[in-house]
């Protein structure tokens, strides 16, 4: 395990040659100041890159439009579908599906016995969100929006799922309290323990083999 970052990153998105991520720059008076850096797989080295580059990761080519929905841009979660459209989800469960002109063709809302989701990922047309203070993964039809089906629960192999990935045909979760990379097959929906750390684990990401989890103490290449 290689750390990359020591400071406080707050989301990894993944590109197609590398990953960019946010990060704390500093503080001016009682303001956060937010910067970005982008780690290209050809050469491995890192470069500080533009908020409009992070911004149309994140929210795609009409990204101006779309960022302007969110009270924080940050702490949105955001998926660009294949077709274009973009999914989002505020802190506070409230969620939206917008066309490609930042239109919003459905709104509506993804908490669970009253909590809300940590984060969400799409598996094909499945849309998985995680709920931390339920011990559960959710999975929703993107066409409908209806709740298909609960992994969790009362009895759960989850504690506290914090952040998910979908990676070949498994959904891989990070648990806050178990310290812990947890892997679900969504074929037959088998769990297995992939991992643990001895510090807390906020995001795992595998992109083009790539494996990186983001700790307490920074980002790490595993």
């Amino acid at each position: 395990m290689k750390q990359l970052f020591d400071g406080e990153v707050y989301e990894v998105l993944p590109l197609r040659g590398g990953i960019i991520f946010s990060y704390c720059k500093g503080f001016n008076e009682e303001n956060v100041l937010v910067a970005y850096r982008m780690l290209s797989f050809d050469n491995g080295r890192f470069s500080n890159v533009e908020n409009d580059i992070y911004l149309i990761t994140k929210f795609g080519n009409n990204y101006r439009a779309v960022s302007a929905l969110c009270e924080n841009h940050i702490k949105t979660k955001s998926i660009v579908l294949p077709s274009g459209k973009v999914f989002l989800m505020q802190p506070d469960g409230t969620a939206q599906l917008v066309d490609n002109d930042a239109t919003p063709v459905w709104t509506g809302n993804l908490t669970y016995r009253n909590c809300s989701p940590s984060d969400i990922a799409l598996y094909n047309n499945v849309l998985w969100a995680a709920y931390p203070d339920c011990n559960a993964l959710l999975s929703y039809n993107l066409s409908t929006m209806r709740e298909e089906l609960r992994i969790g629960g009362a009895k759960s192999p989850f504690k506290r799922p914090r952040s998910i990935s979908v990676s070949d045909d498994c959904i891989t979760v990070c648990n806050l309290e178990s310290q812990n990379l947890v892997e679900v097959n969504l074929n037959n929906y088998k769990v297995r323990e992939l991992e643990s750390f001895d510090e807390p684990i906020y995001q795992y990401l595998n992109v083009a083999g790539n494996r990186f989890a983001l700790l307490q103490s920074g980002l790490y290449l595993l």
